[in-house]
């Protein structure tokens, strides 16, 4: 099915799981609505979003970077992407509803006053429990590809929030960077 096709059917579900939504609703808004209202069988890790903020700032030290604060500021942005990929069942930067990562980040963090700023997003699906196991193979792939291992190590940021939501025995999570 061609990804267009999906992102409508996704967005159809959301809207008709969330309730009716008013044409001006603010990104800042949808995103907490979608918190606050999890599908069945779908739960946040706050245990593996600290895990992943711990092992972000301690591989930073490792090679010569700052820790980053862990920060809850940016932190429903983060969980909200992590739900449209886990509803939509894919990895990415741009949301399901169609906002791209600038765009969410600056609905909570305000536009301009953050410095510069980064995401990294992935997904296990592989058999096993959701444990800190799970997110330490998640954590590697970031590691793995050149990007988010890029993102993660940028000289700039100081500050990390982490979203990570469960349903059975897969994770998604995202991390978003930032400098102010």
């Amino acid at each position: 099915m061609p990804r267009s096709v999906t992102l409508t059917m996704i967005t159809l579900a959301a809207l008709l799981w969330l309730g009716p939504s008013q044409a001006s609703e603010s990104y800042e808004d949808y995103a907490l609505r979608l918190v606050r209202k999890l599908p069945d069988g779908v739960t946040f890790r706050p245990d593996l979003e600290a895990y992943l903020n711990a092992r972000a700032s301690r591989y930073r030290e490792q090679h010569d970077r700052r820790a980053l604060k862990p920060s809850t500021k940016l932190r429903p942005a983060a969980r909200a992407q992590a739900v449209e990929m886990l509803l939509g069942d894919f990895v990415g930067h741009e949301s399901e509803s169609g906002h791209r990562f600038k765009a969410r980040f600056e609905a909570f963090a305000g536009p301009g006053e953050h410095g510069r700023f980064g995401e990294n997003a992935a997904r296990d699906r592989q058999k096993g429990d959701a444990n800190k196991a799970k997110a330490s193979a998640l954590f590697q792939q970031w590691l793995d590809s050149t990007g988010h291992r890029r993102n993660l190590m940028h000289r700039d940021y100081r500050r990390v929030s982490t979203g990570v939501v469960q349903k059975g025995n897969h994770i998604y999570a995202i991390q978003i960077f930032w400098e102010k």
